[in-house]
């Protein structure tokens, strides 16, 4: 989550006037985002072989045909298809028990470090399951996956068989429109109850499976087979061996690999770990519980956090009771597609979106101030966090998802202990109860009708093989208990919990990737763990002062101005663009630019960005210039904007910010920095 997040709040901040600049600057892209208890835990000694979970010998998979094609999806900035990346499509059965029956195509992508990679790639998993992997690649790649190119190997990513851009995509549109429909919880205007509500989504799946069952055999989509492609794939592209990099799903997936197919692999990474023995369904209440209370202690425990947002949680819980009698209403806008919807927020929703936002690591620093703005009817960050989710719900593959979870997850689960573990957190009902992981989950496998796995996919996983083993402190869905239970039945698993962190380790930069490049490098040695006491001093967001402003002298040799720019706010990737940065969530943003064409087409240009028509708020007389001054709202943030002629070309500054400091921020910074900006002499 975190990678796609960062990269959507930045879509809007830093590349609203990608298509501005001048000749001379560079071609802008989105970018990506104190603990009560000691987070680290050492290497864990050797443990004794479990006998349930001895791996047993696969037979070999029948050969599978690399056939190479365009990149199907948006390059990322700086890949160059032909020479850094290579695409194609792995062939392979879509009924493993029938070999010589219909074929299905895994979309791949191979990316390359540079001359002289090492001849072992690291194969990446993803999550979900159906998470794609490549659909939004343009978005998540520079904090995701560029970074662990440094590891001097190719990188694979591919999407999963039924997920994304692989064919056939187990998608369903219709089942998505009616999320989309019922987030205000009306449909046409009328009223739907909660009742009617889970009726309509279980006949939308029920839809949807006959669709998908006219051109997949949906009994196949699945992890055992899915490691069989994972195998494929290897032999295809390299006939030797490779390591395993699997998040959150994609770890149940490389333990699976590591069962039936040891001997293709050197090494193993696994973050977020989805251990195949545990019960996803009783357990998941309680996981985000824990995540939730541990949020709590901890702002409770650090003096900074406790002043600023005194009694957290008990005003999120009454939040949740007030909102439950009384929803607010807002809306959300998917800054993708720029597509804005009402939305309906519940107490249980405000729960729902606080376990969803405990898997981002760049996002719960900020979540103290978040729910403490809910309390006070302050919906402006938590909107736009929704707008991100409902963007990357477009990167999902639903029909291979409930797939999956119906033949190897909720097949085997305990109804009773679900709804044992719900009855102790019914605030949550609306996150599992409503949802593919219980009882709305339950009552759809009963119509997806895709059989079972074998018992042995439920069993723990037993190998020699060298297995980096990390959990985040916050996760939410998949706990550090659960990582060290697994890497109990790995002699030499070695497990590491990161403070701070949510959903995903291995995408933080610092001292979680670093540790894992440095795994990669030498499998065979327990990683050095040491950087790990340098994350204990995170800390956690606090409210920002609007006019704590100082302003100093800056100019730009890109754009031919000088002028003003706030002391502290940092310069992102796009010249002139400049954020606040107080912290991931910090959607305030500063922007002076100039292109060589005039105001009028430059006014246009931005017209079409910002998706709106600014409306006029007078001029401005400053160094023999005369400044249009616009505003306009976007997204729920304040935008004014500027604009003028001089020296030859366009000059524009646009401030954007929240509305409820709009008015301190546009005397503090945005006219100061309109009166000083002039071209350079």
């Amino acid at each position: 989550m975190k990678s796609f997040q960062h990269a959507v709040v930045l879509l809007l901040l830093a590349a609203l006037l990608l298509p501005l600049v001048t000749a001379c600057g560079p071609q802008a892209t989105p970018t990506s985002s104190p603990p009560t208890q000691a987070p680290a835990s050492a290497a864990l000694p050797a443990a004794s072989p479990v006998p349930a979970a001895t791996a047993t010998a696969a037979p070999t998979p029948p050969p599978a045909a690399f056939e190479e094609d365009a990149c199907p999806f948006d390059l990322p900035a700086g890949q160059v298809e032909g020479e850094t990346v290579d695409c194609g499509y792995l062939v392979v059965p879509e009924d493993r028990s029938a070999p010589q029956g219909p074929s299905i195509r895994l979309a791949v992508a191979v990316f390359h470090p540079g001359a002289n990679p090492e001849p072992d790639p690291i194969v990446y998993l993803s999550g979900g399951p159906g998470g794609s992997a490549l659909e939004l690649i343009q978005y998540t790649f520079a904090e995701l996956f560029e970074p662990i190119l440094k590891a001097n190997r190719d990188l694979v990513v591919f999407d999963q068989r039924g997920v994304g851009l692989s064919q056939p995509a187990l998608d369903c549109p219709g089942l998505r429109a009616l999320g989309l429909e019922l987030l205000d919880e009306e449909i046409d205007g009328r009223p739907v109850s909660e009742e009617e509500a889970l009726t309509m989504v279980r006949d939308a799946a029920l839809e949807c499976r006959q669709d998908l069952s006219a051109v997949a055999e949906l009994s196949a989509y699945h992890t055992e087979a899915s490691a069989a492609d994972v195998e494929d794939l290897r032999l295809a592209l390299y006939n030797g061996p490779v390591n395993l990099w699997g998040t959150s799903y994609g770890t149940w997936l490389a333990l699976e690999v590591m069962r039936r197919y040891p001997v293709g692999i050197r090494s193993i990474v696994l973050d977020s770990v989805y251990p195949p023995d545990k019960d996803l369904l009783a357990e998941a209440p309680t996981n985000a519980a824990r995540s939730i209370d541990l949020l709590f202690d901890t702002c409770a425990a650090d003096e900074a956090c406790r002043t600023a947002f005194p009694d957290l949680e008990a005003t999120y819980r009454d939040t949740v009771e007030r909102l439950n009698q009384e929803p607010a209403r807002f809306q959300v806008t998917n800054p993708l597609t720029r597509d804005t919807y009402d939305v309906v927020m519940t107490g249980d929703n405000l729960a729902t979106f606080l376990f969803q936002f405990l898997y981002a690591t760049s996002v719960i620093p900020s979540l103290p101030q978040i729910l403490y703005d809910a309390s006070q009817g302050n919906y402006t960050v938590v909107a736009q966090l929704m707008g991100s989710l409902l963007a990357q719900g477009d990167a999902g593959s639903s029909g291979q998802q409930t797939s999956v979870l119906c033949h190897d997850e909720i097949a085997f689960g305990s109804e009773e202990r679900f709804a044992e573990a719900l009855a102790d957190h019914p605030e949550l009902k609306r996150a599992f109860s409503d949802s593919i992981l219980g009882e709305l989950g339950v009552e759809m496998c009963e119509d997806w009708q895709v059989g079972r796995a074998d018992a042995l996919l439920t069993q723990p996983v037993t190998s020699d093989l060298p297995v980096l083993v990390m959990s985040g402190e916050f996760d939410p869905i998949t706990p550090p208990a659960w990582g060290r239970h697994v890497a109990g039945t790995l002699p030499n698993g070695f497990f590491f919990e990161y403070p701070g962190v949510g959903h995903g380790a291995s995408t933080v930069a610092g001292c979680p990737q670093d540790m894992m490049l440095a795994f990669l490098a030498d499998p065979g040695s327990v990683p050095e763990g040491a950087c790990i006491e340098g994350m204990v001093d995170w800390s956690f967001a606090l409210p920002v002062a609007a006019n704590a402003v100082e302003l100093v002298p800056f100019t730009s040799a890109t754009f031919g101005i000088q002028g003003l720019v706030p002391e502290g706010w940092q310069e992102q990737a796009q010249p002139g663009v400049y954020a606040r940065g107080s912290s991931a969530t910090d959607a305030v943003v500063l922007i002076q630019q100039a292109a060589t064409t005039n105001a009028s087409e430059l006014f246009g240009l931005l017209t079409q960005q910002l998706g709106t028509v600014p409306a006029g708020a007078g001029q401005q007389e400053a160094n023999g210039l005369t400044w249009d001054l616009y505003a306009a709202e976007v997204q729920g943030l304040s935008v004014d904007l500027a604009l003028a002629d001089g020296g030859g070309q366009a000059m524009v500054v646009l401030m954007q910010c929240y509305p409820q400091e709009r008015a301190t921020l546009y005397g503090a910074v945005f006219l100061p920095v309109v009166q000083a900006l002039v071209p350079v002499q």
